[in-house]
């Protein structure tokens, strides 16, 4: 339900309210996505997993990977077909490819990241590969735990094309998200990255509200350069940064066939999930190395700063920053998404 006044916010609202979005407190977005998603056929468990990853979205000011996702999911073509237990395809004391059995990301990446935190634990790295799955939502999400347990990730995922080479006229990569962490005090450091332009959420829930985005970020069917996120459906959107956003995006599809991205329909353009979790102990005592982290970002953010610059951020620290505040503020939810979970339970 919508909050009404109940809750006690000291700061300024991060978020001020408006006429086209209702304010949810966390306990009542967890609760709607988890309602919305076992009406879709989701266990209970699963359902709290994947409703925690939306709603730390949200918290974290990624509306576009909250709750909205719902609405998406559902759409998907691979919620009509069953899933089966995720399963260890091939092992070493190291790695270990696994079949994610059809379940969403949310779901099995989370399994995934589990089993490369404990091969860690045992054997220093863990090297993990993963296919038959399908939307992984944020990577922060799972790179923060593992981060937060003392170990450090590296994350690639391949994906569905979505994404226009340079000079081409179609689509042939996905938004092939790239990510690092390393643990850290008071929180880990984590870069979370795109290599397309936009993400295909952010496609998605623009076409959704029939929304444009502000700058020319990819072409529609015909090849011409737009802004309307509906004709990109049918193009597709730029890689980040020319062509060295591409040449990133192209490795990361070429590292997804290790996890099999062919497997599921036998295109080598799908997703494929690749996760090294490694201990820091490796190389130097741990302590020493979150201490040498520490200096490194206080240099950073020591540094004198041009006019008008307030701080110097570190990635993901706007995130962690924003996210506590909303704990306490609540988030908003378009209404019209809104109207269309609470249709769901």
């Amino acid at each position: 339900m919508p909050c009404e006044g109940e809750l006690t916010v000291s700061d300024e609202l991060i978020d001020p309210d408006n006429d086209d979005h209702v304010r949810l407190s966390v306990d009542d977005a967890q609760a709607l996505g988890e309602q919305a998603l076992v009406s879709l056929g989701f266990t209970a468990e699963h359902a709290r997993i994947t409703a925690l990853h939306l709603v730390d979205a949200a918290l974290s000011g990624y509306d576009f990977a909250g709750l909205p996702r719902i609405l998406i999911m559902a759409d998907r073509p691979e919620m009509k077909e069953p899933c089966t237990p995720i399963t260890i395809v091939k092992e070493t004391p190291v790695s270990a490819l696994v079949d994610g059995g059809n379940h969403v990301g949310y779901i099995a990446i989370s399994h995934a990241a589990n089993i490369g935190v404990e091969k860690a634990r045992t054997s220093g790295i863990g090297l993990i590969c993963m296919r038959n799955s399908w939307f992984g939502g944020r990577a922060t999400h799972y790179l923060e735990k593992i981060s937060r347990a003392g170990f450090a990730a590296i994350y690639a995922v391949s994906s569905t094309p979505t994404v226009v080479p340079p000079g081409a006229m179609q689509k042939a990569l996905g938004t092939n998200p790239l990510a690092f962490a390393l643990p850290g005090k008071p929180d880990p450091f984590i870069f979370d990255m795109g290599t397309s332009s936009v993400m295909s959420g952010e496609v998605l829930m623009k076409a959704f509200f029939g929304e444009d985005f502000s700058e020319v970020c990819g072409i529609d069917k015909q090849g011409e350069p737009t802004r309307n996120a509906s004709a990109m459906l049918e193009g597709g959107v730029f890689p980040f940064g020319g062509h060295k956003g591409y040449g990133l995006s192209l490795a990361v599809q070429a590292l997804g066939l290790l996890a099999g991205s062919r497997f599921r329909n036998g295109d080598v353009t799908d997703f494929g999930y690749f996760i090294m979790v490694f201990d820091p102990a490796l190389f130097m005592p741990a302590e020493q190395f979150e201490e040498e982290l520490a200096e490194l970002i206080a240099k950073i953010k020591g540094l004198p700063k041009q006019p008008g610059i307030e701080e110097i951020r570190i990635p993901s620290e706007r995130g962690f920053r924003e996210r506590e505040i909303r704990r306490k503020q609540g988030v908003l939810l378009s209404k019209r998404v809104h109207e269309r979970l609470l249709e769901m339970t």
